[in-house]
């Protein structure tokens, strides 16, 4: 029986010196008393590492042939057409009958690669992108106990996640002419060796930037994967084409195409169960042809097409829409505890409020990983996932209960109006982490409120059920799923704290325990702002593109792309540990990623960036956000923020960000719109690759009066002592430059310079 706890006190031991030799049995004796901590505010959990290894075995090559998909004028009877055909037949050793439909044959060393490959687009009238995802069985890794990923959850999906990343196997491959993560410009090079177009819908083609990098936490060189990362987010329900063309080895050596994809290349699939496909292929070439890719140079090639915005969204707007309309004064409020304070007893706050709301639920209770083996997990975690009625729409089954939390500071105790901020927690956190000190001194500073209620699908009680979903990672749509639960409880809240917080008996009859008075808390109703940092900040992207209220929003520390995120992040090794025993191959690892984004892309602000201001929902109006990143972050790559600054959907990058960022055009201040602001605590900017960064580096300097910021420590007192680094990470928040410039945005929607010319360093 395996017991994982993710808490505080997880023994920190970094990724980049991990032992690739550990085996399994030891992997498992680590997971019995594994602990991890979160990220968030004054009592929210802090950061660990652990240990990760990669056991990958030899690859199973046996799949080498598959049926073909159909999309574009395709026919529709791709994977089907071969099953007429004599097995007997064939050409230069392709049979002529499919010997195994569940696998993609260009890249035999691994069944679902390419990824995301057109082999499993199957035609479908009814969705708006004319296909949807048809992957079998198989397709999907399995984990040591035998058991495949199952493929329904995604098969009612209509392309593939707007933040995917590319996936490709090729052993030894020499990637130092492609582009990098901090130069993209080579692979916008009319030479280029990974060519990512955009086909427009009257067919024509545009360059997307990329970046290369080898998985580096593979345990076994062979065995790395090649990730080929869109610089940008990809645009919903359109198509992609891709090809790889001249590669080499390290050594110099031609990589030679597969036999399938050779065929399909060369026109030779006659005959074999190949054909089908051989007409999508044509029209790729014919695209690649237009951007200057020739037929013969190709190593490999492909295409695929993103979900639309309806099969992503409709689930929460259908939610949000119907119940904003069913509460228009939000979810009902009961104040349950009451804690009051002097300014002697608390310089900032006069009241900490704990209360409960009546909430819509959508959701019903399923147990996790009912196909492991009896008495692996005991007892099995429970979960929740979406109802769904006949027609697969979420559906309401009654109504549930959700704490939340409000901090009053002082200045609200003599009646005057008071604006309300929404705060999101931190890593499996809980909203009770509103209360950081940090909050309570903003809140006296610039006159506000500020509230939460726990990110239900990814707080403090939903470590349990995401833990042992890793060991059978079909249950991975109910953290998603959950997660819609979660927003539309944040949306209700937020509506009710405006609508009805005023009204209820222990704010109107508020008592200032300092001079014994009654005082009726005021609203300024006009003055209502979101503000979140780590997880928070992540999802505040989506909460703003959501939100039908706040006017502006303040993303601290944030990111996006799970699927980018977590190979980067400190926060993820644990649970990268518990993957690895569960899913020994370091290539089956990356497709759990990968596919699991296609879901993710549900809440993932990935797919909502573009729906705060430079495409709103219907109903909705446009808004900005500041997101303040933190150098060197070790829990939340800044990369994934430099992605959004480059899609064109109005994210700038503010002057003065640290270093130059490949193909991104900085923002002079004062700007009024969103941007990119970025703070300096004094750790250097990380190695590129998907480690996270976790070193403790001397050498700093501490500031003019012997201190040294944030969490890092002076060896002796005095200017020229020196400061070893830690994480950044939680810094910036208790910065006073920092929240004057985000209470100014807050207020005003400008983002004012107080940074001084120098990347915001405090020093």
């Amino acid at each position: 029986m395996l017991q994982v706890s993710f808490r505080q006190g997880a023994p920190r031991i970094g990724l980049r010196q991990a032992n690739t030799s550990l085996a399994l049995g030891l992997l498992l004796t680590t997971l019995a008393s594994l602990t991890i901590s979160g990220c968030g505010g004054d009592d929210e959990k802090a950061a660990s590492t652990a240990d990760a290894t990669s056991g990958d075995v030899t690859a199973d090559a046996s799949a080498t042939d598959t049926s073909g998909s159909a999309t574009d004028g395709v026919s529709s009877t791709d994977g089907d057409a071969a099953a007429t055909t004599d097995a007997t037949t064939g050409v230069d050793g392709l049979p002529a009958v499919d010997p195994n439909p569940d696998c993609d044959p260009l890249q035999p060393s691994w069944c679902a690669l390419p990824w995301p490959s057109n082999r499993f687009l199957a035609p479908d009238a009814k969705r708006k992108t004319g296909v949807r995802l048809q992957f079998g069985q198989t397709t999907l890794p399995a984990n040591l106990q035998g058991l495949h990923v199952l493929p329904t959850r995604f098969n009612r999906w209509d392309g593939y996640a707007v933040s995917t990343m590319l996936l490709v196997h090729f052993p030894g491959i020499d990637i130092s002419k492609m582009g990098a993560e901090t130069n993209l410009s080579p692979s916008l090079a009319a030479d280029a060796q990974v060519v990512l177009l955009e086909v427009a819908k009257d067919g024509s083609v545009a360059r997307v930037p990329t970046w290369a990098e080898l998985d580096s936490t593979a345990g076994v060189p062979s065995k790395r994967a090649l990730f080929v990362r869109p610089g940008v987010i990809l645009k919903e329900a359109t198509r992609y084409v891709v090809a790889f063309r001249k590669l080499t080895t390290t050594q110099g050596e031609a990589i030679a195409p597969s036999p399938a994809f050779a065929a399909l290349r060369d026109n030779q699939t006659k005959g074999t169960f190949l054909a089908p496909r051989q007409a999508r292929f044509d029209a790729l070439f014919a695209l690649l042809k237009k951007d200057g890719v020739a037929r013969e140079d190709t190593v490999l090639a492909w295409d695929f097409v993103t979900a639309s915005s309806e099969m992503m969204h409709s689930d929460m707007l259908q939610m949000r829409d119907t119940e904003l309309k069913a509460l228009p004064l939000g979810a009902e409020l009961t104040i349950t505890k009451v804690e009051s304070f002097t300014p002697q007893e608390h310089p900032d706050t006069a009241l900490l409020l704990t209360g409960e709301m009546t909430v819509p639920s959508y959701l019903e209770t399923f147990t996790v990983g009912e196909r492991l083996p009896k008495g692996m997990f005991e007892p099995l975690a429970t979960s929740e996932r979406l109802a769904r009625d006949a027609e697969g729409r979420p559906k309401k089954t009654g109504t549930r209960k959700a704490t939340f939390w409000v901090t009053v500071p002082h200045s609200a105790m003599d009646g005057s109006p008071h604006g309300i901020v929404q705060y999101g927690h931190g890593l499996l956190g809980r909203g009770s982490q509103v209360k950081g000190g940090f909050n309570r001194k903003i809140g006296n500073d610039y006159k506000v409120i500020h509230f939460a209620c726990d990110w239900t699908g990814m707080a403090e009680e939903d470590e349990s059920p995401i833990t042992q979903m890793v060991f059978e990672f079909s249950d991975f749509y109910m953290l998603p799923e959950r997660m819609h639960q979660g927003f539309l409880e944040a949306l209700l809240l937020g509506r009710a704290m405006r609508e009805r917080f005023a009204t209820l008996d222990h704010v109107k009859n508020a008592v200032n325990k300092a001079t014994g008075a009654k005082v009726a808390i005021s609203i300024d109703k006009k003055r209502f702002y979101y503000t979140g940092i780590s997880q928070g900040g992540i999802y505040g992207a989506t909460y703003m593109a959501l939100s039908t209220d706040v006017a502006r929003g303040h993303l601290g520390v944030p990111g996006q792309n799970y699927s980018l995120l977590l190979h980067r992040s400190v926060d993820f090794a644990p649970f990268f540990v518990v993957m690895i025993a569960a899913y020994n191959e370091s290539i089956d690892r990356a497709l759990l990623l990968a596919s699991g984004q296609i879901l993710w892309d549900q809440v993932d602000p990935a797919s909502y960036y573009r729906h705060i201001k430079a495409e709103p929902f219907a109903g909705n109006q446009a808004h900005d956000v500041l997101l303040a990143s933190a150098k060197g972050d070790w829990q939340v790559a800044l990369v994934t923020n430099e992605v959004t600054a480059r899609t064109a959907i109005g994210v700038k990058l503010m002057a003065n960000y640290g270093k130059d960022v490949s193909l991104v055009k900085t923002q002079a201040y004062p700007y009024k719109g969103s941007g990119i602001v970025n703070y300096d605590i004094g750790n250097p900017w990380p190695k590129p690759g998907n480690l996270p960064d976790d070193t403790t580096l001397p050498g700093m300097l501490c500031g003019e009066k012997g201190q040294c910021w944030g969490e890092k420590h002076c060896s002796t007192t005095g200017t020229f002592a020196a400061c070893t680094l830690k994480d950044p990470h939680g810094r910036i928040r208790y910065l006073d430059h920092h929240n004057a410039q985000l209470m100014h945005f807050l207020d005003t929607g400008e983002i004012k310079d107080v940074c001084g010319g120098d990347a915001c360093t405090p020093l």
